[in-house]
């Protein structure tokens, strides 16, 4: 009966309309060595052994979780405990390495192979760059070869497995694929409700169809947003220590206007999983929305040190010792927390962590992480004798490096040569590399011209044609607001940050209010708009909520050398 029901249930599901569309194409030729991606690529290559056999060890700090399995083994039901939650955490090397461990200890486990196919298929950060795997359909074929001791909700979850991957080697289109996966896991939710791991999977299936797409830029949500926070919610409720809860709930809202909605979530998931890095990262997702920066930073130490300490357990997985996301996120916590010495250090590990090449403008971006943290924190002087200078096949380096000497030179004194900066970096802007999107996100394109008017911005201020200048940042503006969240920012100085500083320069407070909240909306808790805000409020002798916003921005600049004199530098 209950086999009858879940394909009932999945025949409305497959003959009705889509609810979950198919996610749109991207663009995307990277190397995989220059992506920058927050976690690790499938696995999608043979797992081996150590030399001692085995295909992986005990690993610390991953905590305590565990879902029960059809086994009397002891050691397979911990190493499937700990693949299900690298699984969650998106370590996927580490948890087909732990999959196929348990299988040495019940190899007659059906569970055990179901979980191989899981963590084979493809996960959140590579859900546009996933190549099923060759050796997916063996897999399969051990998973219900060993069925016959499975219980029966074990054979549904089978069922809906082998709706992930194609039944043979013909080619199909992955979109498919996915859509079918999520209604067969939704269809298993109204049979089993109280089992928080069903609802779990499902959740994360529904992310893979749609990766980083759950809020529009107005901060409503997309169509099918709701379905899977309130389940998400609904799985915390009901297991508030749940890895994939926990984990998912911090990417479903971190790009909402409520970020602090996750902020419980980060300390859980340093307190749960403290040796797993991509959980310990994660928190720091939170905190660099909630302008705790200093957190962020702390929080990607911890979780370098764990890459660095898995990959010494497990040198025949060939796991990533380092994470160019990581150091990024680090960074950019650390240029907006005011912290230059610690943020430079950082950026400094970012430039180091990546090959750039001319088609990853992307790449270019990460190793252009230092002049961000100099214009951040107006170091002028060092910018201009920095002696780094990136390849002249780099276009879109080289604009971000006209781009922070012609800021340099206006704020130095040097307005002729800031205007020779603009004009190399228009010279630029037209190479059509600048229009490839980086999978799901934004073109650099757009990071370029936010720029473009930034720059030209500040060098009509500097000639005191003042209305110009605030419109090239108003088209600045409007160029940044149509960009998809991405973390860090795809562009890390928001142009309202900029026009709030000239409005207030200008006798305009009023104007720079509003500016400075509008900001503060899509980036809350930032310490820059916070002072500009205050400021704002001074201005206007609006005394009362001045200390509301004196307290806030000396929050956000807790980890700061000294406290900025506006929302930006200028001379």
């Amino acid at each position: 009966m209950r086999t009858i029901q879940l394909l009932f249930i999945c025949f409305l599901f497959f003959s009705g309309g889509d609810k979950y569309p198919q996610e749109p194409s991207y663009l995307t030729d990277y190397s995989k060595k220059t992506v920058a991606t927050c976690g690790s690529l499938s696995p999608t290559e043979n797992i081996g052994t150590a030399d001692n056999g085995k295909f992986m060890m005990h690993l610390p700090g991953w905590g305590h979780y565990s879902y029960q399995i059809s086994t009397a083994s002891d050691s397979a039901q911990v190493y499937f405990d700990q693949g299900l939650t690298m699984y969650y955490s998106y370590h996927m090397k580490e948890a087909l390495a732990s999959f196929k461990e348990a299988a040495r200890f019940d190899p007659n486990c059906a569970m055990i192979y179901w979980g191989q196919a899981l963590a084979m298929g493809p996960y959140y950060n590579s859900a546009h760059m996933y190549l099923i795997p060759k050796n997916i359909l063996e897999v399969l074929k051990l998973m219900n070869q060993s069925a016959g001791k499975a219980s029966a909700k074990e054979r549904d979850l089978f069922k809906v497995m082998s709706l992930r991957y194609p039944s043979s080697d013909a080619d199909t289109v992955k979109t498919n694929l996915n859509a079918a996966y999520a209604q067969g896991m939704k269809a298993l939710i109204s049979i089993y409700p109280q089992d928080a791991d069903i609802k779990a999977l499902f959740i994360d299936a529904v992310m893979l169809i749609h990766p980083w797409d759950f809020w529009n830029n107005d901060g409503s949500a997309k169509e099918w947003t709701p379905e899977v926070v309130n389940l998400c919610k609904t799985v915390l409720q009901e297991n508030p220590k749940h890895p994939g809860a926990l984990h998912y709930y911090i990417h479903l809202t971190e790009a909402s206007r409520q970020p602090e909605l996750a902020l419980a979530n980060a300390q859980l998931l340093k307190d749960l999983f403290p040796g797993v890095a991509h959980m310990v990262h994660m928190s720091s997702h939170v905190y660099q929305r909630n302008g705790l920066y200093p957190l962020g930073v702390e929080a990607n130490d911890r979780a370098d040190a764990n890459l660095v300490r898995y990959d010494s357990l497990a040198r025949h997985l060939k796991l990533n010792k380092h994470s160019s996301h990581y150091f990024a996120v680090q960074a950019f916590c650390g240029l907006t927390g005011g912290m230059y010495t610690k943020g430079m250090q950082d950026a400094i590990k970012c430039r180091r962590s990546v090959e750039p090449m001319y088609e990853d403008t992307y790449a270019q971006y990460l190793y252009m992480m230092p002049l961000f943290t100099q214009i951040r924190l107006g170091k002028w002087d060092e910018l201009l004798k920095d002696t780094v200078q990136p390849d002249t096949r780099w276009t879109y380096a080289g604009i971000l490096d006209n781009f922070a000497k012609g800021l340099a030179y206006v704020y130095t004194g040097k307005p002729e040569l800031a205007s020779g900066q603009l004009v190399q970096l228009r010279s630029k802007i037209t190479d059509p590399i600048l229009k490839k999107r980086r999978i799901p996100f934004n073109t650099t394109l757009q990071s370029a011209q936010i720029a473009e008017n930034i720059l030209n911005a500040v060098i009509l201020f500097d000639q005191r044609k003042n209305t110009a200048g605030i419109n090239s940042l108003n088209e600045a503006i409007k160029i940044e607001d149509e960009m998809v969240y991405a973390e860090p920012m795809d562009w890390p100085l928001p142009a309202r940050q900029f026009l709030g500083a000239y409005l207030l320069k200008l006798g305009k407070p009023a104007d720079a209010e509003l500016v400075y909240k509008m900001d503060l909306e899509l980036n809350p808790g930032n310490g820059w708009s916070l002072l500009g805000l205050y400021q704002s409020l001074s201005a206007l002798h609006k005394v009362e909520a001045m200390a509301e916003y004196k307290a806030a921005y000396l929050r956000a600049f807790s980890g700061a050398e000294k406290i900025p004199p506006a929302s930006v530098y200028s001379r």
